[in-house]
């Protein structure tokens, strides 16, 4: 009976002393985290070692989050299925167009193959190898009835009549045939039966009257403005003294648009608007001279 007692009263001791361990430890074991007979410098030592304060097992931070997105499929590529790389697209080689001389004026049409242009002479030259350069030039026809040598001077040597001049004399009175030819004609003109004389018309002497002048340039895609647009300015100031005062762009109207349009304004010969008219890269020409 005495033994039983002891063996029970031992046992009982047994089961209070971790109790009264329990309530001096200073750490609550219902904290996640704080075990019963923990150690916080071994805790340490085996979360640094294998646990998450270990640098090889920490996720590396996250800065970009382009490649994330709302949808139930990560679109971040992974290991296993690692997104394929679009392969950038080649390069279009850009073909460019050789460009035209600045005497040359863009006659193609979109869809040909290219350049092809026609060479413009400069405004009043009068090339001797150029068989279609027309000139104005004077007739003086033998009898005052002109009717048939109008017909032979069309029909032989090319002459596009325009009208006639009469002068008077105090005894007599002559008139005179204008109009336009080929300048290789002149000489077969010349020598038309019921031709007296044959000669080209000059400009009239002294100081000409000069008129302001705008007219608008429209320069082909392939030329370069810059340079274009001066020299034609320069060559009209030789030949024929013309006087610039500005010359400006106007505004792109497409990027389909063959042509660049400049707006040119100076003073000009009275006489020489109808030559300027003439030129294929001059799309119009205003001008307003009260004397006129």
């Amino acid at each position: 009976m005495k033994k039983n007692l002891m063996i029970t009263f031992l046992a009982a001791a047994c089961c209070a002393a971790p109790c009264a361990a329990q309530d001096s430890l200073p750490v609550d074991p219902r904290i996640i985290g704080g075990g019963s007979f923990s150690d916080p410098a071994f805790q340490d030592f085996i979360e640094t070692s294998d646990g998450y304060l270990n640098s090889k097992n920490t996720m590396k931070v996250v800065t970009d989050f382009s490649g994330y997105r709302d949808a139930p499929i990560s679109a971040v590529p992974t290991l296993r299925n690692p997104v394929p790389a679009v392969k950038a697209a080649p390069a279009v080689p850009k073909r460019e167009m050789p460009l035209l001389p600045a005497g040359h004026y863009k006659v193609t049409f979109a869809g040909e193959s290219g350049p092809v242009g026609s060479f413009v002479w400069p405004l009043g030259g009068v090339p001797g190898k150029y068989a279609r350069e027309y000139v104005f030039m004077s007739v003086t026809p033998a009898d005052k009835d002109y009717a048939r040598l109008l017909a032979r001077l069309e029909a032989e040597g090319g002459f596009r009549f325009v009208g006639e001049k009469t002068f008077y004399s105090r005894s007599s009175r002559r008139t005179v045939l204008l109009g336009w030819a080929p300048a290789a004609n002149l000489v077969k003109i010349s020598r038309v039966k019921g031709v007296l004389k044959a000669a080209t018309e000059k400009q009239s002497a002294g100081v000409p009257l000069k008129t302001k002048v705008r007219f608008t340039l429209k320069v082909p895609y392939q030329n370069h403005p810059n340079k274009f647009v001066p020299g034609f300015i320069k060559g009209l100031t030789d030949s024929h003294g013309f006087a610039a005062e500005t010359w400006f762009r106007r505004p792109w109207k497409g990027a389909d648009s063959k042509f660049s349009v400049f707006d040119v304004t100076g003073t000009l010969p009275v006489d020489m608007i109808g030559e300027l008219s003439r030129s294929p890269f001059v799309a119009s020409i205003e001008f307003h001279d009260a004397s006129l």
